[in-house]
């Protein structure tokens, strides 16, 4: 149970990148994610690290590809919320 919540913030990023939500969509859902993502981040690192490096990884790579589309997005505010999501997250994973 405490890897889904962290599963789903990615998820939630990822559809951002492939365009099967908006950022302001993700950022509606992320609202209620990343409060529950956070401890359960912390709680995989201690006890499936390498799980949370795997997901590390993954928080890292779509962190990137959504900041290099934040200069040329329209709703750059709204994508940069979610960026600032993912690295709350991705501190959390260690």
């Amino acid at each position: 149970m405490v890897r889904v919540v962290v599963e789903q913030v990615i998820q939630t990023a990822s559809k951002v990148l492939e365009g099967e939500f908006t950022a302001r969509e993700a950022i509606t859902i992320l609202a209620s994610l990343t409060s529950e993502a956070i401890p359960a981040a912390r709680e995989l690192r201690a006890s499936d690290p390498d799980r949370a490096d795997a997901y590390r990884e993954l928080v890292l790579v779509i962190g990137r590809e959504l900041r290099g589309r934040a200069d040329q997005c329209a709703d750059a505010r709204h994508l940069r919320a979610v960026i600032d999501d993912l690295a709350k997250v991705l501190r959390a994973l260690g």
